[in-house]
């Protein structure tokens, strides 16, 4: 990914509809308030606007201009939907990416009734190959311009490594860690060279220990982990905002997916919505790392004194199928 030089972002959180989301993000970042959700891809036409990284507030749209909209992957459950929920506060344009398209229209209806925002949807499985490069193609087709990218895309794998299926090994990685990549190489260059974007790449507190049963899945987590620190890092200086959602165990259907839903560790988990609420505050500050819940801080913060072998055995009592 070649990024462009001297190229100058501007950072301010915008304030959401409701005023939630853009009253805790200037407590945290010192921001001043957006102006009203508008879209356009040339935001030097109107230098008396303020710029956002995040697409929260852009200018006013010339005509047959790409239409600016946040990109949400795995949108119709969990996390995701609550994050759809959040950005349709403030943003005008949404494109959401999931393997149902009946789920998609269903949830695009939901988001146009409750928040008056245009819905678009892509079927895709991104355990296929090549399915990244066809969702691409498919979104810019639809003038559809990517402001806003959420990696949200992703499941979980509990069972012995030795006896699990290796088919579904691959899918995991190709999900969790490829796509991902590749999603992040085809958006962050235009991000770049507008000077404002932001991505969220929803990792999880598993990249920061190793995870026996779920060996594959904590791995995973870590890759995206540590592939959206070093972004973080690259892109900032260009306006650029990246984020790593890690958080602990959260409410969703990931368990029950995951064969995993009888495990002691998901019975530890918090609300879908206040996670969401979380990460898109922290992606508004530019914070490397959204960790909410008390849980998820306890162990990002204790990884770094706990022995990994000590940290392995706590994960596998936790992680263990029951027989």
């Amino acid at each position: 990914m070649v990024l462009p030089e001297n190229v100058k972002g501007v950072a301010s959180a915008g304030e959401d509809a409701e005023g939630r989301a853009g009253k805790a993000a200037e407590t945290h970042c010192g921001a001043q308030p957006a102006p009203e959700r508008l879209q356009s891809s040339d935001l030097h036409a109107h230098p008396e606007l303020p710029a956002d990284p995040t697409g929260m507030a852009c200018a006013i749209p010339k005509p047959d201009a790409p239409a600016l909209c946040a990109l949400v992957t795995g949108a119709t459950g969990g996390i995701g939907r609550e994050l759809c929920a959040e950005l349709a506060r403030d943003h005008g344009v949404l494109a959401l990416v999931g393997r149902s398209q009946a789920k998609l229209d269903e949830l695009a209806k939901n988001l146009a009734e409750r928040f008056d925002v245009s819905v678009r949807t892509f079927a895709a499985d991104f355990a296929q190959p090549g399915a990244v490069d066809v969702l691409v193609a498919q979104v810019r087709a639809a003038n559809l311009q990517v402001e806003t990218l959420v990696n949200n895309a992703g499941f979980g794998y509990d069972a012995p490594f030795a006896e699990s299926s290796l088919e579904r090994q691959r899918a995991l990685v190709q999900t969790n860690g490829m796509a991902l990549m590749e999603l992040c190489h085809a958006f962050a260059p235009g991000m770049a060279a507008r000077g404002h974007g932001g991505i969220l790449n929803v990792a999880s507190v598993a990249g920061f220990v190793p995870g026996p049963y779920m060996s594959t899945y904590y791995a995973s987590k870590a890759f995206v982990q540590s592939f959206s620190s070093a972004l973080h890092m690259e892109l900032r200086p260009h306006g650029v905002h990246v984020t790593a959602l890690c958080s602990g165990p959260v409410r969703t259907p990931f368990w029950d997916n995951a064969d995993a839903g009888g495990t002691a560790l998901a019975k530890l988990t918090i609300g879908a919505p206040r996670v969401a609420r979380a990460a898109i505050r922290a992606l508004g500050c530019s914070r490397l790392l959204c960790c909410p819940g008390v849980l998820a801080k306890f162990i990002v913060f204790g990884s770094r004194f706990v022995p990994r072998t000590w940290a392995a055995a706590a994960a596998a009592k936790l992680q263990k199928p029951k027989g």
